[in-house]
């Protein structure tokens, strides 16, 4: 078993019903809300005030701080309040609620970026409040600085989609294969990279051929089908299995020369710059065992998850579990009030009976966890550490030196567990032991 190779990967029951379903545009909700933290670092501050007017794509909160992203307004209408809002249990943020007034006017000063070079480019990124859409939601200009620093010969797009349930990129590449072709094109001539490759799992046989079409007469563009597993779409994995290169813990990709990025975010990133509208709004998928008729659903971002059931015919039984994302990596909501957010890609909404926990067990040692880690780590030894040894320097230690924070908690362990022990969670404790100790050493090390 290799660290970072593609022998140990799982076949997931695929569910994608909603292929089929090209994402239908719906009228916007009554209310947005909008967090400030729809991205993968520090929140974006308010920059509207209570009783504002504002039109669609307006900028209503600046990035504040390293990874931060600007918020613009996705419905137009009103600034009903600025609240906090409880993103997840124990972390309240603040949010910006919106009453729309259903017109959706844009924004007069919405107009195509002037583009001449790679820092007009990275700067109008800048401004879009686009992020990463495949879930990471890293901002995409922070993404593409790296062409600064070293030559990117090689741009990965990653349209593998291997979660359940999820379709909304299928969707991106048969609904928007112009604005991919753009896509590729803009980053060619900004970022000199000299090849492409689009990875798309073979499950999606009509996105290959639609792609594979489109780049017919572009050598520089190569359409690679790619095995039918979880989790394919992975970083380490898909750069792996699309371009046969590995990337160590710790290793930034721009020192491969390479940028991985994600079908449906190469797509905004193209629209922004034909239209000059921010990022306000996206396709996701909504399906699930309680969804009536699933389908993949065009909505303002800030959009309530009630809202989005009530346009798939409500409820077919109980709502038992709200996920945003699929449910393998995907976070578990806690009310169907909540929004939707940049990176929303997914909400599965389970039943009552399909979401009923399974009690977990002792471990019996059978090794199914490590030898299903697509990266050959050891969730096991993981645990007992958490279980059993009560030093902190020698939990460390260990953690450390069985690579705990390269675990992505795709949650392969999870699912093959017959003891149906939690150990995504496990991993994730034990990952937040090691960047506490190593961020008090940077800190005394400062000092």
């Amino acid at each position: 078993m290799s660290l970072f190779g593609s022998i140990s990967a799982l076949k997931l029951p695929h569910y994608k019903g909603t292929a089929a379903c090209a994402g239908v545009r719906v009228a916007p909700p009554a209310e947005v809300l909008l967090p400030m933290t729809m991205h993968s670092g520090g929140a974006a501050v308010p920059v509207v005030e209570v009783g504002q007017h504002v039109y669609l794509g307006q900028l209503i909160a600046k990035e504040d701080g390293r990874n931060s992203s600007n918020i613009h307004a996705s419905v137009s209408g009103t600034v009903k309040a600025i609240e906090d809002y409880e993103q997840e249990k124990g972390r309240k943020v603040q949010a910006i609620r919106l009453e729309s007034d259903g017109k959706m006017e844009k924004d007069p000063s919405i107009a195509p970026p002037e583009i001449h070079d790679l820092d007009s480019f990275l700067n109008s990124l800048h401004d879009s409040g686009i992020v990463g859409l495949g879930g990471a939601a890293f901002p995409l200009w922070g993404k593409l600085d790296a062409a600064r620093k070293s030559h990117i010969k090689t741009v990965l797009v990653n349209g593998a989609e291997c979660e359940p349930f999820i379709t909304s990129d299928h969707r991106t590449m048969l609904d928007n294969t112009d604005l991919i072709v753009k896509g590729v094109e803009i980053l060619r001539e900004y970022l000199k990279s000299e090849e492409f490759i689009i990875g798309i799992e073979e499950n999606k046989p009509d996105a290959i051929d639609k792609l594979r079409n489109a780049f017919a007469d572009k050598p520089y563009v190569n359409v690679k089908p790619l095995k039918s597993v979880y989790p394919q779409g992975a970083k380490q994995l898909l750069l792996y299995n699309g371009a046969g290169l590995v990337v160590k813990e710790g290793q930034r990709l721009a020192a491969l020369g390479c940028i991985i990025i994600n079908i449906t975010t190469l797509t905004k990133m193209a629209e922004f710059v034909t239209t000059g509208m921010p990022l306000v709004e996206r396709c996701l998928t909504v399906d699930g065992s309680a969804v009536k008729e699933p389908k993949n659903l065009i909505v303002p971002v800030g959009t309530p998850v009630r809202y989005l059931l009530e346009q798939c015919g409500g409820a077919k039984a109980p709502v038992g579990k709200l996920i945003f994302g699929g449910p393998m990596m995907g976070k578990t909501g806690y009310s169907l009030d909540q929004p939707i957010v940049k990176a929303s890609n997914a909400v599965v909404l389970l039943s009552e009976k399909d979401a009923k926990a399974l009690e977990p067990t002792d471990c019996i040692h059978c090794g199914r966890c490590d030898d299903t880690c697509p990266l050959g780590l050891n969730p096991k030894e993981y645990s007992r550490v958490l279980e059993e040894v009560d030093d902190a320097d020698e939990q460390y230690r260990i953690l450390e030196k069985e690579h705990i924070l390269t675990c992505m908690e795709c949650g392969c362990c999870s699912y093959v567990c017959p003891a149906h022990r939690p150990l995504v969670e496990n991993n994730r404790k034990a990952k937040g032991i090691v960047k506490k100790v190593r961020a008090a050493q940077k800190e005394a090390a400062g000092k």
